[in-house]
């Protein structure tokens, strides 16, 4: 048995793992194909099994979390992941099928206690390498039918709404428990810094850091050609004569690799707000930079300013008044816009309503220096918040303010809110449930 046999079938995945709503998701075009894997063969280009790369484009037989950061260029959807996934490369007797992409779902199957984010630079593997059986880990799934363990011989040709065509797709499921100290896995001694949940979701000793549980989700397009019966997927080369000779095995030899190079907060949001939150998110939902305000009040009518509790009230001539640090480092990471994030609802009936957001000074702070109403620029509209009364988190794009503020060098930005609805709205402040952020995507 290989080392790489060895070190997969140390890790065991639980079965019954209840579903639950706290997960988040990227998608990843497939990128590039090379023979290399930095797990397993750190620095040694051409040894390893040919991969399928997506995510960081850079990624190759040298990575590591600083190469793979420095990268600007991600296939992922979510511009703050620049992590690599890969996966061995798959033929079948029509010859090499190229990925179209790959899906990952972060996962909170069994909350029984929060997960923890994902530390950076961790790199992980699963599956196995020598595997000629079903394993736990591993699901196959054909376009219009259900997971299963059972390797398909065939995929058959589906047609709806996105067209006529079979799609093969496998998944690998990844340990979710790490031992809290090695972010490296010490494959020459056969130790792993991972392991997988128990049956009651708990981790097992020595790996006391539960952490969302990667589901990596590989798509092939296989066309009008449903044919699986030779598949097989690339397996480590032997060297012979001097040459590196590629060797293949059965798709039960599935198996895939990551090392997390996610910007740190983006992940954090998504460990908050979707895992920790019971809350399915999609890539969309988590910010690429994301600033919680660093001071809030509401001005009643009567002039009153009220710089602190849980929420702040939006009425006939109250204004409410937001300063949000701008993010450092803005062009270190792809963004388009930028959008003021709340929650909130209104008090008084089931009505949707727009109110009107404008920009604000900043030479003011929820201590001492308390602003009045004069500190609102009613003559600078720059959005608007539609809500009803449902309490919930509110998105609204303030893209052009903001460029403008931060071509400026501001280093906080000024938001004030002003309501001419005759309805009472409410909103969390930066001492409530919902801070409200700058967030930007």
């Amino acid at each position: 048995m290989s080392m790489r046999s060895v070190i997969c079938l140390m890790l065991l995945l639980p079965a019954g793992a209840a579903n639950a709503n706290g997960n988040f998701s990227v998608t990843c075009q497939y990128s590039h194909t090379l023979p290399d894997d930095a797990i397993l063969y750190p620095g040694q280009p051409g040894k390893a099994m040919v991969h399928d790369f997506f995510g960081n484009t850079s990624a190759d037989a040298y990575s590591t979390y600083d190469s793979l950061s420095q990268n600007k260029l991600t296939t992922c959807d979510a511009a703050a992941d620049r992590s690599s996934y890969w996966a061995p490369q798959l033929k079948r007797a029509s010859g090499v099928v190229v990925p179209g992409y790959q899906k990952t779902y972060y996962k909170n199957d069994q909350p029984v206690v929060p997960v923890q984010t994902i530390p950076a630079g961790l790199e992980m593997l699963a599956g196995d390498h020598h595997s000629s059986a079903p394993k736990p880990q591993i699901n196959y799934l054909c376009r219009g039918g259900a997971y299963t363990q059972i390797a398909p011989t065939s995929c058959p040709v589906v047609t709806d709404n996105t067209g006529t065509y079979a799609q093969f797709n496998i998944s690998v499921h990844f340990p979710d428990c790490w031992d809290g100290r090695t972010l490296v896995p010490n494959i020459p001694s056969k130790i792993m810094n991972m392991a997988y949940r128990q049956a009651d979701g708990t981790c097992p000793a020595g790996f006391p850091v539960k952490i969302p549980e990667l589901q990596l989700n590989v798509a092939y397009d296989l066309g009008q050609d449903p044919d699986l019966s030779n598949a097989q997927l690339s397996m480590d080369p032997i060297l012979v004569d001097g040459v590196w000779v590629p060797q293949w095995g059965s798709l039960y030899t599935a198996h895939a690799d990551f090392i997390n190079a996610w910007k740190a907060d983006s992940l954090q949001y998504a460990i908050d707000h979707c895992s920790n939150a019971n809350t399915s998110c999609i890539s969309s939902s988590i910010p690429t930079y994301y600033s919680k305000a660093s001071a809030d009040v509401w001005v009643d009518s009567s002039g009153a300013t009220h710089p602190s509790g849980p929420t702040m009230v939006s009425d006939a001539g109250s204004t409410v008044l937001i300063k949000l640090p701008t993010p450092e480092n803005l062009t270190d990471y792809l963004y388009s816009t930028s959008s003021l994030q709340t929650l909130a609802q209104n008090m008084t009936d089931a009505n949707a309503v727009m109110l009107d957001l404008y920009a604000a000074s900043t030479n003011w702070d929820d201590l001492s220096n308390l602003p009045t109403a004069s500190a609102c620029n009613t003559k600078q509209r720059i959005g608007g918040i539609y809500l009803d009364n449902a309490l919930q988190s509110r998105t609204n794009d303030i893209t052009q303010y903001v460029a403008s503020q931060v071509a400026a060098g501001a280093p906080q930005i000024g938001v004030c809110i002003r309501n001419a609805t005759g309805k009472t709205i409410q909103f969390s402040s930066r001492d409530g449930a919902g801070t409200p952020a700058l967030f930007i995507k």
